[in-house]
């Protein structure tokens, strides 16, 4: 009797474990599903360093061979995209924010306060969290180059709701 080498035989154990779906669910007649956010920022390093820290979002490969990219992901095989570039030309404002749905929002929010990171209610309410009409429980941060994020716990409360026909 051989026997199979322990690299070989974990390699196929791992080929036979689910796995996540590699984009999000898709939708509409040409099956879209979401893939990346990108954003222009001024210091890449600074940057990733925020969102580890305050998401705890793992960086992956992004096969660009560039520097000034980084990519962490998001789950579901989409991913945040940060790239060292001019950001003359953006405009920051609230109502044009990235969204993160999580399962332990009272845990961020907490997170939040014992990091000192600031965030707001959807009316500007400093360190406050604010209800939406559907139920959701919402808060509005900011990056180090400004832009919006609003962080919900919609996932919790819907889930992965199916598409009104």
């Amino acid at each position: 009797m051989r026997l199979v080498p322990f690299a070989a035989l974990l390699f196929t154990l791992a080929s036979c474990a689910p796995r996540p779906p590699l984009f999000g669910v898709e939708s509409g007649s040409f099956r879209a599903s979401f893939d990346h956010y990108a954003i222009n920022v001024d210091d890449v390093d600074a940057s990733v360093a925020f969102y580890q820290r305050v998401f705890d979002l793992p960086e992956i490969y992004d096969g660009t061979g560039k520097d000034n990219i980084r990519w962490l992901a998001l789950g579901d095989g989409m991913a945040l995209h940060i790239i060292e570039s001019d950001r003359s030309q953006v405009n920051l404002q609230k109502g044009v924010h990235m969204a993160i749905s999580l399962g332990d929002f009272a845990g961020f929010v907490e997170r939040l306060r014992t990091l000192d990171v600031p965030f707001e209610s959807w009316q500007g309410a400093p360190m406050e969290t604010n209800g939406r009409p559907d139920g959701v429980q919402q808060v509005y941060l900011q990056d180090p180059d400004g832009y919006w994020i609003e962080v919900n716990d919609g996932r919790s409360i819907f889930g992965k709701a199916p598409v009104k026909p």
